[in-house]
């Protein structure tokens, strides 16, 4: 099981998580997060330290992601870690927007469809 230590600074908390990061742990350490009122937590930057983690289940990817998405950023300090953070911290391909045709490209394909066409008649 996972243990968590919590480490205050000036403008900084962080969330240190040691050992596997399975279903108890992500959901005990999910619910002390969603119990932690935000108004507690206005002005800190949450910094998440992944360098004692020694494995991650989908739950535990799960409470990274969620974590990441309230703005946490991601200590590491090996390849595990690394791996671990930039996985939670990628956003999902459906968010991204798509890069819009420039005119020259739009233009050639209306050439295009305008000259198909010529040509079938």
């Amino acid at each position: 099981m996972a243990s968590f230590y919590i480490h205050d600074g000036a403008e900084t908390l962080i969330l240190r998580i040691t050992g596997p990061l399975t279903k108890g742990a992500a959901a005990e350490l999910e619910q002390a997060w969603l119990l932690t009122p935000r108004s507690t937590l206005a002005g800190w930057e949450l910094m998440v330290d992944l360098g004692d983690v020694v494995s991650v289940d989908a739950d535990g990817q799960t409470l990274l992601r969620r974590l990441a998405g309230h703005g946490a950023r991601f200590i590491t300090t090996s390849r595990l870690a690394d791996a671990l953070a930039e996985e939670a911290s990628r956003r999902m391909p459906e968010l991204l927007l798509a890069p819009r045709p420039s005119l020259w490209n739009r233009l050639a394909c209306c050439l295009r469809t305008f000259c198909a066409s010529r040509r079938r008649r």
